[in-house]
């Protein structure tokens, strides 16, 4: 497989791009010059172009991405490899999937979120589900879920399509991206490669950060499509990367990662079974951090490295069914994860999971304006314990997990109104339960309700969701973790407004309140008050716009207490962020968009960041600072 992997440089990526080029059949790029807010359009759902320039500056990484939809935040450590947070809940209570199978990084301190592999730019979509409202992504949806998916449009005939992109911007970033696909009625063949670089950036006070950070990717993919309701892909992935952080003794020298999976799905064998898919999906990673290779004032006395690997193997096999006015959806999925450490060369399995679940989801209409959506998912996971740490050696743990919720929409006219109630489970994970006492599975059920406006002029969703978290693991310092119980609920919010023509204006608004019931004090780790303003003008040739992104102080903070993604650690001050954006859609082909962010070169820091520690040539903060003034600049093309 790593031989195969090699044969897929972007250079060559790129040469292809400029041999095709010319002859290409014409697209339009997109309606939406500049992203600065992400709408939902379906009841606790929302979908989002991964390409589209974003203000502020387009993402280097998924966590990058997922910061500009309402409700996430990202714990920020460095130039990238952010960790996402959705709703004050993180870590394994975020369900991460690349075209639909689990993700995992391999690093015990979440060096390597699974976002850190996940290039914008090599995706064509993006689905959001909040909370626990779906049963076919996996079981633990304590926050929610993610897919980043790729989806290869077939050929009528013979022919190709071309995209590709240019990035600049302050800190030394700079970006490409190139996707090529050749097909004809039978099949096609798809490359895609991606390089980003970053160096150092400077906080709002000019402070230097250690957050330099270089990755690259490939990715190849071959479809046979005997015919219209037939498809069969393979996908093999390939990374590259180290990045620099400010918050711990190490930085991340090798990100390598490589992948493939095989998809297969037959549409419209009867009247009654409108589809049947097979998803199979294998990852590695060889993750490396070190003291040394990214701070070369280590002593060599004092220097140190570590090498974990992670494998992980998935599967997934479901049917779509049609039977009288209800749709549904049964399966069932696996997962298979081993994680490693390689010591002097030698590698030390310290544990292995398994886990397999059957689900069923369903939608029926009722009368001519309901609809009931529906799901129940069984969960089997057993979790071995080899070799490390010592006291754990051949230690077994079952656990049975059990999800499931329902949910009414309403239509009318303009309107969606819906109420939902879902329960989901979760199993502690590699981070939490490999040293600890056991810990018992979590278990959320929540209450989310909500309404989406869809008119010409005005688009807008307000929902509000509130749930109890039993048995909630809670990391604490000089404990370790233990199980607590939780209560959290909030509400998000977001508008579109085309008040004249050609102009729009925006706005968001996230909002979460949470405790520990147990400990009769906040829960730490959640985000406060913060949203946007913004207003837009783009007239299919010229745009322009401003967003301005508030967030609360937060002083609900409980000191030493968190989970794997980060600890409370201080007070945050609230804050008020002014970025611009302009764009110029050149022709049918080519787009071009510039912007700068934190106009007034504002010191803030998210209240999830993470805190700082000190570094030679490097100024030590009490969090790690988010950039300040920040100036890019981005080409599109299409063809």
């Amino acid at each position: 497989m790593r031989d195969l992997l090699r044969f897929i440089p972007l250079p060559a990526v790129l040469a292809v791009t400029q041999a095709f080029a010319a002859d290409l059949r014409p697209v339009y790029i997109g309606d939406e010059v500049v992203v600065t807010a992400v709408r939902s359009r379906q009841p606790l759902r929302v979908e989002t172009d991964p390409r589209a320039p974003r203000q502020p500056v387009p993402a280097a990484d998924g966590a990058g991405l997922l910061k500009s939809i309402p409700g996430f935040s990202v714990a920020r450590k460095g130039g990238e490899s952010g960790d996402p947070v959705l709703r004050g809940l993180g870590g394994s209570r975020l369900a991460i999937q690349a075209d639909g199978a689990f993700l995992y990084g391999g690093c015990g301190g979440r060096m390597d979120p699974p976002t850190a592999y996940l290039f914008p730019d090599a995706w064509d979509k993006v689905t959001v589900v909040k909370g626990p409202q779906s049963v076919t992504m996996g079981a633990p949806l304590i926050a929610g879920a993610v897919d980043f998916e790729r989806r290869t449009a077939p050929f009528d005939e013979a022919g190709a399509r071309l995209s590709g992109g240019l990035m600049a911007g302050s800190g030394d970033r700079n970006e490409v991206y190139a996707d090529a696909a050749f097909g004809a009625r039978y099949g096609y063949l798809r490359v895609l490669g991606t390089r980003n670089h970053g160096g150092d950036y400077r906080d709002g006070a000019g402070r230097k950060v250690h957050s330099s950070y270089r990755r690259e990717s490939q990715t190849l993919i071959a479809g046979f499509t005997p015919d219209s309701a037939t498809l069969i892909e393979l996908t093999v992935d390939k990374s590259r990367g180290q990045a620099a952080y400010a918050d711990r003794g190490m930085d991340g020298s090798r990100f390598d990662r490589e992948a493939w999976s095989l998809k297969a799905e037959r549409r419209n064998l009867a009247d009654w079974l409108t589809a049947v898919r097979l998803n199979i999906g294998h990852s590695n990673v060889d993750h490396v951090m070190d003291n040394y290779t990214l701070r070369p004032w280590t002593p060599a006395a004092k220097r140190a490295a570590m090498n974990p690997v992670r494998e992980v193997d998935t599967g997934k096999a479901a049917a779509e069914l049609q039977l009288g006015d209800l749709s549904l959806t049964v399966g069932v999925d696996t997962l298979r994860d081993r994680h490693e450490w390689i010591r002097n060369r030698v590698s030390q399995s310290d544990q292995a999971s398994d886990n397999t679940g059957v689900f069923a989801e369903g939608r029926l209409p009722l009368g001519d304006s309901g609809t009931l959506v529906s799901g129940l998912r069984r969960d089997l996971t057993r979790t071995t314990y080899d070799s490390t740490p010592q006291s754990a050696a051949g230690r077994v743990r079952d656990y049975e997990l059990e999800s499931g919720f329902a949910r009414y929409e309403h239509r009318s006219g303009a309107w969606t109104g819906y109420a939902g109630f879902g329960q989901a489970m979760r199993a502690p994970d590699y981070w939490e339960d490999g040293i600890a006492a056991r810990q018992h599975p979590e278990k959320l059920r929540q209450l989310d309700i909500g309404a989406l406006y869809q008119a010409k002029d005005v688009k807008a969703s307000l929902s509000a969701f509130a749930g109890r978290i039993d048995n909630y693991i809670l990391r604490q310092t000089g404990v370790g973790y233990r199980n607590v119980n939780a209560w959290h609920h909030g509400l998000e919010a977001d508008i579109s407004w085309e008040f004249l023509p050609s102009w729009t204006a925006t706005g968001t608004l996230a909002w979460v309140h949470a405790d520990n019931l147990s400990d009769r004090r906040p829960l730490a780790q959640t985000t406060p008050l913060q949203g946007t303003l913004g207003v837009g003008y783009d007239n299919g040739a010229w745009s322009a716009g401003a967003l301005w992104r508030l967030a609360a102080r937060q002083d609900r903070i409980a000191s030493g207490q968190g989970g794997i993604v980060g600890l409370d650690n201080g007070e945050t001050a609230g804050f008020g962020i002014l970025s611009l954006n302009a764009g110029w859609q050149i022709d049918r082909h080519n787009k071009l968009t510039a912007g700068v962010d934190n106009v007034f070169n504002r010191v803030y820091a998210e209240a999830v960041s993470k805190g700082g520690v000190p570094i030679p040539g490097y100024e030590s903060t009490g969090k790690v600072n988010e950039p300040g003034r920040t100036l890019w600049v981005k080409w599109q093309g299409t063809w």
